[in-house]
């Protein structure tokens, strides 16, 4: 199963398209590579853009329901500029590259791909 999946389902289903049509013995790798490049694009994504996906993944963390409530009413755009959601990107664009693809990948896939691209 492709974990992470890519942000646009056009790519999602191309990606699973690909894996339908492979030789079993293909099929753990590109899985895995398919995996690593879509995380590959959401570490940059998250370093270069701000999305309401993003917006979203910040209040859905928010444990007091009050300021959940009063940051959805106010909506993406005007909580762009709220510090408590800043912090949010800043924190989450601090960690390295390898550490956020381990992350969404799941260590034990990460760790599964090395394995395979060293043996390629």
């Amino acid at each position: 199963m492709i974990n992470p999946k890519h942000p646009l389902q056009y790519y999602n289903t191309q990606q699973e398209f690909f894996l339908k049509h492979l030789a079993e013995n293909n099929i753990e790798y590109h899985t895995l590579h398919i995996s690593y490049s879509n995380a590959v694009y959401l570490y940059y994504d998250l370093q270069l853009n701000i999305s309401e996906s993003h917006y979203e993944e910040w209040l859905n963390g928010i444990q007091d329901e009050q300021v959940k409530s009063a940051m959805h009413s106010e909506g993406f755009e005007k909580c762009t500029g709220n510090e408590l959601f800043v912090q949010f990107l800043n924190d989450k664009r601090a960690v390295t590259e390898n550490d956020y693809i381990r992350q969404k990948m799941g260590h034990e896939e990460y760790s599964r791909y090395q394995v395979l691209c060293q043996g390629n």
